[in-house]
């Protein structure tokens, strides 16, 4: 109807003037949040119900719901039994400490997408215009081979080339599945395993460097760190991120020998020498952030090279002229909207935690459960992450368990670059862990697969990344996956350790190898992943001993069935 485009004008209007009244005498505005006069705090409320009704439009009701509930308990809190009471505080009060100060509204989250977020989703949206999606689709297609597996390794292919410019894991499993849920059927693969294995792919995305996701920006505001120090720490955890979840499409293809996939017809060359002018942006954007410019200023000539780079293609539709330019900067900012609304209201869950002290007496519950056992301070931050995640964006959930597990987890003897970057993968996660996975369900729809059941595909293909978290936060040795102050040897010997623990904890979880594993089997390949994620390799017993039996159980399996095909059926003589 007519009229509710004329309402949201008005809100629009609305809204904005909230903005100029606090930008018009910026310093006693500030002066005043912990008294706020009469129009200060009708604004300020204007603001926060206009926030709320954002990102009910542009999140989800979830959220919505969440948000809600954390300004009632910042209003009610008296009334909440157990360790998280707190005295209450009046509407004025945390109208104003929302509204009025820099730990609200205004806070790091939105700080964050003003600044650094916004670049990145337009650069992204500049490359899909120039025509980089058809770049990177036909590259993973023309490398992923005709095996049993090709199929499946194409789809981790192109979810990871695709969702690194996109830094969005439900953007990257929609825009893949389409083209990889043809493939998949024909390789063999059931509706529910499609999209579990593409949304798995696509969540790896909002790890997968130089872009990532928002929370990457957060973790360099947060921890006063350049965005190419988050860049070095993420690389290697995503690279194991995928490694386990290409260990279990290798092990499963081989297990229900599915078909190898048509050929393109198009070679690697042919696809570099054609398309490939689409990575000179990409690799112009990682050398400036390794020399230290600033990731806006990388961000800028990124688009830049971008825009230059598109005049290459000999299809003009993909020429950055200025108006495609505009077309792309409007389409930017529609896909900016969703992340700036959540991660302005996000700011607000944020407030409530510095307001009330929520923060610290959570991080105080995982400290007194667990005893001060960083092993167990760890599962209970996950068990954290997990829960939040439930109802939450990814982002929202870093943001919330950041603030509650981080400062257990440095009590304990965590330095504060792997607290952050557990809480951001436990968060990362969480999309693909059921019974809510965004990312899956987002797939299901497509496969015409059933969403719990596609949710369930999704988390047995990423279950080997849940061990990631904790081989690098488990032990020192670990802490070298992340490359802040790790020797070449320690970063070598952990990389091992970690890529020996993923193959056999994927070898348990699909039961197969050059046959079928017992149960027992599994479970002792399981065990040992476990034990060498917790104590890895050393020269004391306890280091060698889950290698060693891992190692001589797989060497036993694979000589008792070297009858059998790497496929199928065993070969009866």
């Amino acid at each position: 109807p007519a009229w509710t485009r004329w309402l949201d004008i008005g809100l629009a209007a609305l809204g904005a003037a909230t903005i100029v009244y606090a930008l018009w005498d910026l310093d006693k505005f500030i002066r005043r949040s912990t008294l706020p006069d009469p129009t200060d705090f009708v604004m300020g409320l204007v603001a926060i119900l206009l926030l709320i009704e954002i990102s009910r439009r542009a999140v989800d009701l979830t959220f919505t719901l969440v948000l809600a509930g954390f300004l009632l308990y910042a209003l009610f809190g008296q009334y909440v039994p157990g360790p998280i009471t707190h005295k209450g505080y009046d509407l004025d009060r945390i109208v104003g400490h929302m509204y009025m100060t820099l730990e609200g509204i205004f806070g790091v989250p939105l700080s964050v997408s003003v600044s650094f977020v916004t670049l990145f989703v337009v650069y992204g949206t500049f490359m899909d215009v120039a025509g980089a999606g058809t770049f990177w689709l036909e590259l993973s297609l023309a490398v992923m081979g005709r095996k049993s597996s090709s199929a499946g390794r194409g789809a981790l292919i192109t979810t990871a080339l695709l969702g690194g410019p996109q830094g969005s894991g439900v953007a990257t499993t929609m825009s893949v599945t389409p083209v990889m849920w043809p493939i998949l059927q024909k390789a063999g693969y059931s509706p529910d395993m499609a999209a579990g294995l593409i949304a798995a792919g696509g969540i790896g995305a909002v790890i997968s460097p130089p872009l990532m996701g928002a929370a990457a920006f957060l973790i360099m505001q947060f921890m006063n760190i350049p965005y190419w120090d988050v860049v070095v720490m993420v690389t290697f955890p995503t690279l194991l991120y995928y490694l386990g979840t290409f260990f279990v499409v290798e092990i499963e293809a081989r297990k229900h020998d599915f078909r190898p996939p048509e050929t393109t017809g198009k070679s690697v060359w042919t696809v570099l020498r054609t398309r490939g002018y689409h990575l000179v942006s990409l690799v112009l954007l990682v050398i400036l952030l390794g020399m230290g410019r600033s990731a806006e200023d990388s961000a800028i000539w990124a688009l830049l090279a971008t825009v230059a780079t598109s005049f290459i293609s000999r299809d003009r539709s993909e020429w950055l002229t200025p108006r495609r330019i505009y077309e792309a900067v409007v389409e930017g900012a529609r896909n900016m909207l969703p992340v700036a609304g959540l991660l302005a209201a996000a700011g607000m869950i944020v407030g409530v935690f510095s307001l009330t002290g929520l923060g610290l007496k959570v991080s105080s519950l995982i400290m007194s459960m667990s005893g001060g056992n960083p092993l167990a301070a760890l599962f209970l931050a996950m068990v954290a992450s997990f829960l939040v995640g439930l109802s939450l964006p990814i982002t929202a959930t870093y943001i919330m368990t950041v603030v509650m597990v981080a400062p257990a987890l440095v009590k304990v003897g965590l330095p504060m670059h792997v607290a952050h970057m557990l809480a951001f993968y436990f968060a990362v996660l969480s999309e693909v862990s059921p019974p809510v996975g965004l990312s899956p369900s987002a797939a299901a729809a497509v496969t015409g697969g059933n969403p719990f059941a596609s949710m369930m595909q999704a988390w047995k293909y990423s279950l080997p990344a849940f061990l990631v978290p904790f081989l690098f936060a488990a032990s020192k040795e670990g802490a070298a996956l992340l490359l802040v102050d790790a020797s070449l040897g320690d970063f070598l010997l952990a990389f091992v350790n970690s890529s020996a623990c993923l193959f056999f904890l994927s070898v348990g979880i699909v039961g197969y190898l050059r046959g079928r594993l017992s149960p027992v089997e599994r479970v002792v390949l399981i065990v040992a992943a476990c034990f060498m994620t917790f104590d890895p390799i050393d020269f004391s017993v306890s280091g060698v001993a889950p290698m060693l039996t891992a190692t001589l159980l797989v060497s036993w399996h694979v000589h008792r069935n070297r009858r059998r095909p790497a496929g199928g059926a065993p070969v009866h003589p």
